[in-house]
C-alpha cells in the first residue's frame, strides 16, 4: 500500500485566520443570544448567518480551506458519474421490498405460533 502523508504544519497567518473566524462566529453567536430581547428575531438570524458566512470565507482562505475546498469538488464530480435509477426502478424495486418484507413477516409470525402451540402442548 503506497499512503502519502502530509505532515505539513499550520503557518502563523493561516493560524491568525482561523482564530478570527472562530472570534467572528463566536461574536455571531454572542449576539445572537445577548440581544435575544432587544432585537427582532429576523435581525438576529440573519447577523448569526453573516457571521458564520464570514467566518467560513475566512476559513477559505487557508490552505487547509483550500483543501477542503478542492475535496468538495473532487466529491461533487464523483456525485455527477452516479447513473440514478429511474422512476420505474425505484418503484419496482420499492415493492420488491414490500413484498419481501410481508413474506418474511408471515413466516416469522407462523413460526411463533407453531412454536406457542408447542410450548403449551408441553407445559399443560
Amino acid at each position: 500500500m503506497n499512503a502519502k502523508t502530509e505532515t505539513s504544519s499550520m503557518s502563523p497567518l493561516d493560524m491568525v485566520k482561523w482564530l478570527l473566524a472562530a472570534a467572528i462566529a463566536a461574536g455571531g453567536l454572542w449576539g445572537f443570544y445577548n440581544y435575544a430581547e432587544q432585537v427582532l428575531t429576523l435581525y438576529r438570524v440573519l447577523g448569526l448567518l453573516a457571521a458564520f458566512a464570514i467566518a467560513v470565507g475566512i476559513g477559505a482562505t487557508t490552505s487547509q480551506g483550500g483543501r477542503f475546498i478542492g475535496f468538495m469538488k473532487a466529491a461533487n464530480v464523483e456525485r455527477q458519474k452516479v447513473v440514478w435509477p429511474t422512476k420505474p426502478e425505484v418503484v419496482q424495486t420499492t415493492i420488491a421490498v414490500i413484498v419481501v418484507v410481508i413474506i418474511v413477516g408471515i413466516m416469522i409470525w407462523a413460526i411463533d405460533w407453531i412454536f406457542a402451540k408447542l410450548v403449551a402442548l408441553l407445559v399443560g
